[in-house]
């Protein structure tokens, strides 16, 4: 499996141990490069506008690997940017970590950034990752999800208006529901290591979180 993670420039406290996750490629977005440096990892390719970087760190980046710098006045967030460069290198699974937490406006572009129609066929192969929480949107269709050993708690958010949602395998069942845009059924559980989700119409943001 091809997998392509993404170092995005988060608040360091929010970010998980990444040394679970192994990767070839890894691409540094803005002060996610240095964050991947500080733990002895060469970031693949480093993008971005580099606001949050100093001078000399950022020139220690051009001298061990390559950079791409775009302007800080652009139509797309840095966090795009490495995106689309991760979609063109054709990977089964791409991990974003340094998304969430910190500012507000951050967090929601990061999020509303997978309802984005040029992003709209590769959503199945995006996930969200910081210390308490794994997110991942979901296209209608049926899917069975693994429990991830410290999480206890899931949520299913409502991000367009949904049909047909039917949950099995959780401490709150649903069968054949219908949610407005905006509904957050959160604070479920696995009843055992595995549970099944469905629905015919709109999109959900799956969401595994621990306290």
């Amino acid at each position: 499996m091809k997998i392509i993670h993404i170092m995005v420039g988060g608040p360091e406290s929010e970010l998980p141990d990444i040394s679970n996750h192994e990767s070839k490629t890894w691409v540094g977005v803005d002060r996610g490069a240095v964050r991947l440096t500080d733990r002895g990892i060469t970031p693949t390719i480093a993008m971005g506008d580099f606001d949050s970087l100093s001078s000399s760190e950022l020139e220690h980046l051009k001298t061990i690997t390559e950079v791409i710098q775009f302007p800080a006045e652009k139509d797309e967030t840095d966090t795009e940017i490495g995106l689309k460069w991760a979609l063109d290198q054709e990977p089964d699974l791409i991990r974003i970590f340094g998304a969430t937490g910190g500012r507000l406006d951050h967090l929601f572009a990061n999020i509303m950034m997978l309802m984005q129609p040029k992003f709209k066929d590769a959503i199945s192969k995006i996930e969200l990752i910081d210390r308490y929480n794994y997110v991942k949107m979901y296209a209608p269709g049926k899917y069975t999800v693994s429990r991830i050993p410290d999480k206890k708690y899931v949520a299913f958010t409502t991000m367009a208006d949904v049909t047909g949602l039917t949950l099995k395998g959780f401490k709150y069942p649903l069968s054949n529901a219908t949610y407005p845009f905006g509904a957050a059924l959160s604070s479920n559980e696995f009843l055992a290591d595995q549970g099944t989700f469905s629905f015919n119409i709109g999109l959900i943001l799956f969401i595994q979180s621990n306290d």
